[in-house]
Formats: C-alpha cells, structure tokens, sequence
C-alpha cells in the first residue's frame, strides 16, 4: 500500500488528531498511527479497515493523555498481503498549559491583605485569579485579569477585602488559557485582630437631595470612633462628624444622613473607624441620587424639520412644578433653555423640541436637572422621480454642497446596495439618470452616509420609492 502522513489537528495539552492517507493498491489493507516522544514511537492506534480500492483514502485517528508542552513523533503505517508500508514522521508540539505559581501575601491587616503570583502564559492569551476562603475550599474568587500572552513568568498582584479580623485564610493562584488550566500551591495568612472592623453598607432613603449612609464598625475590645468619608470620586473629600461606637466586640450598625447633596449625581462613600491600635477603612459604596425630573423620548433620531416629544416625571410627584428644558446643541459649550412646561397629574409632563443638529436636553427644575438625553439629527433627504430622472435636495441649517450622495436599490433580501454617487451642487440637489436602473420594478432611495453628513448629524436617507423601467 502506499501512505502519506499529513500535519496533526486538533492540538490540545492532552490529545491531537493524526492524519494521513491510505492507498490499497487493490488489496485488502489496514492501517494504524505509531507515535511517541521519539522517532521509536511506543504507542500506537487501534487498527482501521481501508477497504481494497485503488485510490486514497482519508486516515484519521484521535490520541489522548498527552504531556502538556512536549514534542511528539508519528507516522501513518499501513499493511496489505502485499507487505507494510512506513509513512513519513511527522510532529507536534503539544499546547503547553499556563504557570501559576502562588506568591506569598503582603500589607496584611485586620480587613484585607495583598496577594501576589507568578504566571507564566505560555505565549498563550491567558487570564488569572485567586481562590480565596476561610479554608483549602476556598468558596471566593478574585477578579479575572490577564497576564498577556508572553512566554516567561510576570508577577502579578491584586488586594482583597472585607475579611475578617483574626481569621486564617487560603488562598491560590489559577491560570487558564486555552491549552487549560493551571492551579497554584495552596498558602495562608492571618488577619489582624486589634483594629476595629469596619463595613461599608448600602446607602438608604435616597431621594434627589438626600441619602441615609450606614456601616458596620466592630471596635474588637477598644474604644473606637468612626466616621464617614464621602464625595464624587473616590478621593471623597468629605466627611461626617467622628462618633463613637463604644469598646464592644459585637459589630454596631452606624447610620449619618445626608442633606443638600446635587440630584441625579453620583457619590461615592466609605466607613472609617479608630481606636488605639490603629485605622481600619471599609470598601468603597457608591449611589445615585434620584433626578430632580426624569427625561425621555420615544425616539432619540429625528429628520430635520421634525420636533420629538419629550418627557418626564418630576421627583416629588407634585401637580404644577415648572419644568425648563435646556439643550446643548453640538457645538455649544452650555446649555441653554429651549422650553418650559409645567408637570400635571403624577408629577408627569412633556413638551415637544425642534432640534436643528444632534443636540443634547436636560430637564431642570428648582431641585435640580435630570440626566441628559441626546437626540440625534438626520439631514431631510427628497426625492422626486420621473421617466428619465431622479432629483434629490438634502436640507439643514447648513450647505451639502460638493458633498456626496448615493442612489440606492433595494436588493431581493432586502438591503441596500448603491447604484450611482453624485455631488451635490451648491443649492444642495443632484439629478441622476433614471437609464443606470435594470428594467423592470426596483425600489430606490437617496442616502447621505454618516461621514458626508459631517458633524453633528447622523446618516440621511429619502422615502423608498418604487421605480418602473
């Protein structure tokens, strides 16, 4: 018989497709794979029936548990009464599975610690984590991230929190990529038990100009006080009053509310306490303030020369508070007001807009603004059809001229394919020729993409017309 053996698939860490073909030569043959991490192969398939043909045929055989990362020698082998047949050697590498080795923890205190590990990809996309819990079970993972896809080993690092104080954990580090996944040895360290411990809480009773901020504080034995950092970022910047929160060892919820904070804004806050062994800080809690009036529109694209309703509910709900409208069309530095209204029943109100370019609207009342809302512009694409022509005037507040529109056909699966492109002139119109259409029924349209359109304006397209040549 004769045989070819062809380049191995389906690579993985542990398994591989030979493959290779058989040619009978006319008498009943078998064929089989050897392979092995040397040209002496070891291993081979079972035994495949290749029939009597006189032609090739197809020899594919799957192999499994292999050794991640190492070299393997195969060739296709086939016999007849005729004698045996050796196929060339052929090799694979199999896919090396990622590094992940488990470093040693830093920056321990009473609430978190800093874990460290060294991962090597295997030039390979590979991400990494850290299994962590109160015991070799773990029951908590970190974060995904990636380690890239290099070759040689990068040391790695993310801080965990909210542990508890005293506490023994476990911990390891987990590789993957797309050869598998690698685990790293299991490691421990014990958390601080003198500074207090702390936990930042959701934050409650949010309206547009208020908030209940709450964390638990555990002083563990010591007289401790507290208080809470908040602001914009997580920089804060501001702070509560410092209370105390006694010298128990039971954790005490702690609640401060706040006033006079800007409607629909976020805030980010976070409990710190204190006593004689040191500061402990609890995890960051962000919230959203309720809008002073809540904004929408049942569409955020209109035609030029189109208004769009807009519409909303005021926070409180009330009958006859006065709602300003302001945009920002694009372009301007600040909003300015396009309109007012005043809410009705449910605190509910709208009021149409004529927006002239993609223009951006907040609804304020004395509480504040809602968040905006952008309404995107499209230029008024015409089209007008006769026997021999097709004319088209794209209008904004702006000229088109020497910009570029395109006849289109609708196609037999419903898309769009262009026909003809043509300049406009400087009255913003273009003709084309009816003749560059097939014969028959075609339905056709003008379109100005997004980038003629310049900016400031989305994409503009005529009413689909049908056309008869």
């Amino acid at each position: 018989p004769a045989v070819t053996t062809n380049t191995a698939t389906g690579v993985s860490s542990s398994g591989a497709t030979l493959n290779g073909t058989v040619d009978p030569n006319g008498l009943s043959t078998s064929w089989s794979f050897q392979y092995g991490t040397t040209t002496s192969y070891g291993s081979s398939t079972a035994a495949h029936d290749a029939g009597s043909g006189t032609s090739p045929v197809s020899a594919s055989a799957g192999i499994t548990s292999l050794q991640p990362g190492t070299t393997y020698h195969f060739r296709l082998v086939a016999t007849s009464s005729a004698g045996t047949t050796n196929g060339d050697d052929q090799t694979f590498v199999a896919a090396a599975l990622p590094g992940a080795s488990t470093g040693a923890a830093s920056s321990v205190t009473s609430i978190e610690a800093k874990l460290s590990a060294s991962i090597t990809p295997a030039s390979q996309a590979t991400t990494w984590y850290f299994d962590y819990g109160t015991s070799a079970s773990y029951g908590t993972q970190t974060v995904k991230k990636s380690a890239g896809a290099g070759a040689k080993a990068v040391g790695e690092s993310i801080t965990i929190g909210g542990l508890a104080a005293g506490t023994t954990y476990h911990y390891r580090a987990v590789a993957t990529n797309a050869s598998g996944t690698s685990v790293g040895n299991d490691a421990t360290f014990t958390t601080a038990v003198v500074t207090p411990v702390v936990k930042t809480t959701a934050a409650r009773s949010i309206t547009s100009t208020t908030a209940t901020l709450a964390g638990n504080v555990n002083p563990q034995g010591r007289a401790t006080t507290w208080y809470l950092e908040y602001g914009l970022t997580t920089a804060y910047g501001s702070k509560t009053a410092a209370k105390s929160a006694g010298s128990g060892s039971k954790a005490l919820q702690e609640t401060v509310a706040l006033t006079t904070l800007k409607p629909a804004t976020t805030y980010h806050y976070r409990i710190v306490a204190s006593n004689s062994a040191g500061t402990s800080v609890g995890g960051d809690v962000a919230f959203t303030t309720v809008s002073a009036s809540s904004l929408a529109a049942a569409t955020t694209q209109v035609v030029y020369g189109q208004f769009v309703t807009l519409n909303g509910r005021v926070a409180n709900g009330k009958v006859g508070v006065k709602v300003t409208v302001r945009g920002e069309p694009f372009g301007s530095l600040a909003f300015t007001a396009v309109g007012a209204t005043t809410s009705g029943t449910g605190g509910l109100w709208t009021l149409a807009v004529t927006p002239r370019v993609t223009t951006a609207y907040e609804a304020t009342t004395t509480s504040g603004a809602s968040a905006p809302l952008t309404v995107g512009v499209r230029p008024a694409v015409s089209m007008v059809v006769t026997k021999t022509t097709i004319s088209t005037r794209v209008t904004a507040p702006k000229s088109f001229a020497r910009k570029t529109v395109q006849l289109q056909r609708q196609t037999s699966t419903g898309g769009w394919v262009t026909v003809k492109r043509a300049r406009l002139t400087s009255h913003s119109t273009a003709i084309f020729s009816a003749s560059v259409l097939p014969v028959g029924s075609t339905t056709v349209r003008i379109a100005m993409s997004v980038n003629q359109a310049g900016a400031g304006y989305l994409g503009g397209f005529s009413t689909p017309v049908t056309v008869t040549r």
